[in-house]
């Protein structure tokens, strides 16, 4: 039997994120996150390094089912389509959880450290994204820059999404967001 429940490291994200939400992420300390969470900081410490860890943990789960996605299959795909699949995937993971992902996007919003955080966690994910891009098949050139269309693309929209209530569906959104690439290069090649 297990010393701490198994359900702690969700209790201990949701309570990270409820305090940051009531009290500012500054001001929340690892003590306050593990008492909500009815366990103690070393428990806390046994599933996250800092308190940033617990705030982006969720995060965990996206870039293996976008790894995932793009080996799913070795039939030949256009770059189009696979970005279609990949944002599609995250889409569908992520769309119903909407009302976390805005408080959490708030929270980030509200302090630099953890914008800087957000952008080097992609960054990582763009490089390991390039390589599986590679191991698939497409030029490292191009697969570089398929990676960093794709976050782009996917990052702008995710923020307009969370911004606006109602209206089109994250999925939506990048269905009509991905041609709309297409269109921008083209002018801005012949402007």
């Amino acid at each position: 039997m297990p010393r701490w429940p198994e359900d702690s490291r969700t209790r201990l994200v949701d309570a990270a994120i409820s305090l940051f939400g009531e009290h500012g992420y500054a001001a929340t300390t690892v003590d306050e996150i593990a008492a909500r969470a009815g366990v103690t900081a070393r428990t806390f410490f046994r599933h996250f390094g800092d308190k940033e860890e617990a705030l982006f943990a969720e995060d965990d789960e996206m870039l293996p089912l976008m790894l995932a996605t793009i080996g799913d299959s070795t039939e030949p795909v256009t770059a189009e389509a696979l970005m279609q699949r990949v944002l599609g995937r995250l889409a569908e993971h992520l769309e119903p959880r909407r009302p976390e992902l805005t408080q959490r996007q708030a929270i980030i919003d509200s302090e630099v450290s953890l914008t800087g955080r957000e952008l080097a966690k992609q960054a990582r994910w763009q490089s390991a994204i390039t390589e599986a891009l590679v191991a698939r098949g497409f030029g490292a050139e191009h697969a570089g820059v398929l990676s960093a269309i794709g976050f782009a693309l996917f990052s702008r929209t995710l923020h307009a999404w969370l911004a606006e209530p109602g209206g089109a569906t994250l999925s939506e959104r990048l269905r009509d967001a991905l041609p709309r690439v297409r269109t921008v290069l083209d002018e801005v090649s012949s402007g």
